[in-house]
């Protein structure tokens, strides 16, 4: 069991790492998706503010990510992952009854996938991982030393420079005249 726990928070970190990292590379695009969110009813200085609260996101998707990565074994931290999972499905849930078919910028240009149905149904996946990571992991089963933390940590940060750099290059290639999109 305790495997199949441990792949669950790998898992949900390294979708994190990768959204988040995406989002970075990209955030005029997702601030786009963001300003769906704001009520039209909302003071013009908060739709404003759409570029800020893009950025908040994805720097709290990327350093939940690497740390979840990195220290499994801290349950706290997995609770506030779940929060964002579940986050994501709310967010989900409301762009498919709202903004169906609007461009949901969920991974950044790393997808041209929509609010849909898949798309909500992808976010409740996610939030049933974050619920099953959130188990606590025997402590004498995942005691690493400071090096291997570091070193995950590490590793984390790399995987979120791989995906924001993807990004950016989809996003070069989409932009350039006469190239597949």
């Amino acid at each position: 069991m305790t495997a199949v726990l441990l792949a669950a928070k790998a898992g949900v970190a390294v979708l994190l790492l990768a959204a988040g990292g995406a989002k970075l590379a990209g955030l005029r695009d997702f601030s786009l998706a963001v300003g769906l969110f704001v009520p039209r009813w909302a003071p013009a200085a908060l739709a404003d503010h759409t570029w800020e609260v893009a950025a908040a996101i994805a720097v709290t998707e990327t350093g939940l990510g690497a740390a979840s990565l990195s220290w499994p074994e801290l349950r706290w931290l997995n609770l506030l992952v779940l929060a964002l999972a579940c986050g994501f499905t709310v967010v989900a849930a409301v762009g498919y009854a709202r903004h169906r078919g609007r461009p949901c910028r969920c991974f950044g240009a790393l997808t041209r996938r929509e609010f849909s149905l898949r798309s909500l149904v992808q976010a409740a996946l996610i939030t049933c991982a974050a619920v099953l990571a959130i188990r606590p992991v025997p402590a004498a089963e995942v005691s690493l030393g400071l090096t291997p933390h570091l070193l995950l940590l590490a590793a984390a940060g790399l995987l979120a420079v791989a995906a924001g750099t993807a990004a950016r290059a989809l996003n070069a290639g989409a932009a350039a005249p006469g190239m597949a999109a």
